[in-house]
């Protein structure tokens, strides 16, 4: 047997030593467990019918409201940041110089949240054929690309699409993807059905929540729908804004629609990744497909 003899300072050392092995294994472990799986995602939603016939009777008693820790998509053409709200995701941009005012657009292979191009999309023969049957319309449809982690900092992603009705989208609210054992999808999603606003009282549908990241006051604007809107010439979008802007009037009074119905889609589904997923709802439908990726090394 080989013995070892150590001084009170060594052994004292030693000690340390073998109580510190648990937290740097441990250390380690939570450490791999944190890097990023890079993943494409689509996403389709769509409305379905008119809603007009059949008409049930949704609940009203709604609450409506965008995360706090959120992202949006955004155009790689448009020099503005990806706007974002407490997430270290959201944090790539396209770089304006201010010396020269030039642009650097982003590396969509390498960069989050970026509205990719048709041709990079999988699901374009679903919109299509949405499209092409009766009585659907698809509201939104973007593939991006996004790393998850394994713990919960993956912001939400803000949804917007449809017609544009005041500072308001048919469509709105956010999804959200974390990444455990599975990948786990949770909808936060709102559908409205609007009316021109005349003065008529609000009713009882909750008030509309402000997109996040919202830089400036939308100018009300005419729809597709056809509906005939209050702000429809330029003396009446200039006093439209002023009436938006006017605090001392009831908020209904300042929007230029008012909603009619609200329908929500609050749901969560367990997923995996390469396969087609579909959640429905009577008055709309999402599909989602999420693919891994392999995220290239940065340019030397």
């Amino acid at each position: 047997m080989i013995q070892f003899c150590f001084n009170r300072p060594a052994r004292r050392a030693l000690i340390s030593l073998f109580a510190m092995l648990p937290l740097l294994l441990f250390s380690h472990i939570g450490h791999s467990s944190e890097e990023a799986r890079w993943f494409q995602i689509e996403v389709i939603v769509f409305a379905r019918g008119s809603g007009d016939s059949g008409e049930e009777n949704w609940p009203r008693n709604l609450t409506l409201n965008y995360p706090f820790n959120w992202v949006e998509l955004r155009d790689p053409e448009d020099p503005q940041p990806p706007q974002r709200g407490s997430s270290r995701w959201g944090d790539t941009r396209s770089i304006r110089d201010p010396l020269t005012d030039s642009v650097t657009l982003p590396d969509l292979q390498r960069d989050p949240y970026y509205q990719l191009p048709s041709a990079e999309r999988q699901l374009n023969r679903h919109a299509n054929a949405l499209r092409r049957q009766g009585g659907h319309r698809v509201l939104f449809h973007e593939a991006w690309r996004q790393p998850f982690t394994a713990n919960r900092e993956t912001p939400a992603l803000i949804i917007a699409g449809g017609d544009i009705y005041g500072s308001h989208y048919e469509l709105e609210g956010s999804i959200r993807l974390t990444l455990s054992r599975y990948l786990h999808l949770n909808t936060n999603l709102w559908l409205t059905r609007f009316e021109p606003n005349t003065g008529q009282a609000p009713g009882s549908w909750p008030q509309l929540p402000n997109r996040p990241g919202q830089r400036v006051a939308e100018v009300p604007s005419v729809v597709n729908s056809g509906l005939a809107s209050p702000f429809n010439t330029r003396d009446n979008n200039a006093w439209g804004l002023a009436l938006l802007n006017d605090a001392s009037l009831p908020e209904f009074l300042r929007e230029p629609y008012l909603p009619t119905r609200i329908v929500t889609m609050d749901q969560q589904r367990r997923m995996r990744s390469e396969e087609l997923h579909y959640l429905d709802h009577p008055l709309m439908g999402l599909l989602i497909r999420i693919t891994p990726y392999d995220r290239p090394e940065a340019a030397r």
